[in-house]
């Protein structure tokens, strides 16, 4: 395959790094697997990896690449330790990118010009256009959208709070993203949301599931485990001990092996999960009992939930009958079937006001529906309070 030319690598890219450097694969292997030059991974690794202090001797248990990912001695090593992670090595790398463009060009009188003129209109209660307008000497100096900027940048003396109508608008804020929480992150090798793009524009027909979690509170010790049919949405919910991936996982097994091997590859071909830690060995799911692969699971990509919508759209339907922060270890299964058979029997004018059970039943069977215990609740009957 030919390799592209200069690209900036993603963050997903750089999971798929990190996931072969534990794999233990030399830059040959990585650079294949990206589609990209063995030299853009080498700087990669040169310019983004980091050193923990120790002694300088040289070790014998790095890898290929000396790095000391996937060492099983790291914790009890006194040497100098060298890793490779992927959140840190997107936080440098964007900081790079960004560093440059955040200081200001002006000059260090003109930056004191405007700051004067500019903060002796806010103080008046002026906005920014009228001072703007009312100083011609701010015209000769720079544009009105650069005087906005170096107040939101700190570079003046007012805060962008003490603008006329800074309140009134919405300001997105710098979050910290959160951990991936994958406990193995070599699963990522083949199944992330790249591959599961590329898995669906091969099987258009192929009926593609998505899976994710709804928690209560904090300190519950259940929640549901959400499994989502896109295209005829259709959602039903298995109640798992919160945070536990051993317990989704055989949950998931037992509902194959009750389905049996053939509608388990009819139904359940293309599975998507988040990088959540009840999902860390979801990628097991993709073997029967007998060791056959009936399927193929993937993962989003990280802190994005859109990958996923329509599964996050469903949850609204349940929200509807459990509210944010409202516990759900008072929950059965028996409570979640009544629940989700409420929902799915919820006509959606987007499906030709069809229930999303009545196109189900006619793709699957009713055989399917008895067995994870959904039934058709009359119209006039739905309740989703």
């Amino acid at each position: 395959m030919k390799k592209q030319g200069k690209k900036r690598l993603t963050i997903e890219d750089r999971m798929i790094i990190q996931a072969c450097i534990h794999d233990k694969r030399n830059l040959t292997q990585i650079s294949a697997r990206l589609n990209v030059s063995k030299s853009t991974i080498s700087r990669e690794i040169s310019k983004f990896s980091y050193t923990k202090p120790g002694s300088k001797y040289s070790c014998a248990q790095r890898n290929r690449l000396g790095l000391c990912n996937g060492c099983k001695y790291t914790g009890a090593c006194p040497k100098e330790k060298r890793f490779y992670n992927f959140k840190i090595a997107e936080e440098k790398s964007s900081n790079l990118r960004s560093s440059p463009r955040s200081k200001s060009k002006l000059p260090i009188e003109s930056v004191k010009t405007i700051d004067a003129i500019v903060a002796d209109g806010v103080r008046l209660g002026q906005s920014l256009h009228h001072i703007y307008i009312s100083n011609p000497s701010l015209l000769l100096i720079c544009c009105e959208r650069t005087i906005r900027r170096l107040v939101y940048r700190g570079n003046l003396s007012i805060r962008p709070h003490e603008l006329r109508r800074y309140v009134t608008y919405k300001h997105s804020y710098k979050k910290s993203p959160k951990e991936l929480r994958l406990r193995d992150i070599r699963v990522l090798i083949g199944r992330t949301y790249k591959d599961f793009t590329r898995k669906i524009l091969s099987n258009k027909r192929a009926n593609i599931v998505q899976y994710d979690s709804i928690i209560g509170c904090i300190s519950d010790k259940k929640a549901i485990l959400t499994i989502t049919f896109p295209k005829y949405n259709f959602q039903f919910g298995v109640l798992i001990n919160k945070g536990s991936p051993d317990f989704v996982r055989t949950k998931i097994r037992k509902l194959f092996a009750k389905l049996g091997k053939d509608n388990v590859k009819r139904i359940f071909p293309i599975n998507l999960a988040d990088n959540g830690v009840e999902f860390s060995y979801f990628n097991e799911i993709e073997l029967f009992d007998d060791g056959e692969k009936v399927c193929d699971t993937f993962f989003t990509n990280p802190y994005k939930s859109t990958d996923k919508a329509e599964c996050e759209r469903n949850h609204e339907f349940v929200r509807y009958m459990i509210p944010k922060g409202k516990s759900l270890d008072f929950l059965t299964q028996e409570k979640v079937n009544d629940m989700f058979s409420n929902i799915n029997s919820y006509v959606r004018k987007s499906k030709k006001d069809s229930t999303p059970y009545d196109l189900v039943l006619r793709k699957f069977g009713k055989e399917f529906l008895d067995t994870i215990e959904i039934r058709r609740i009359p119209n006039k009957k739905v309740k989703l309070q």
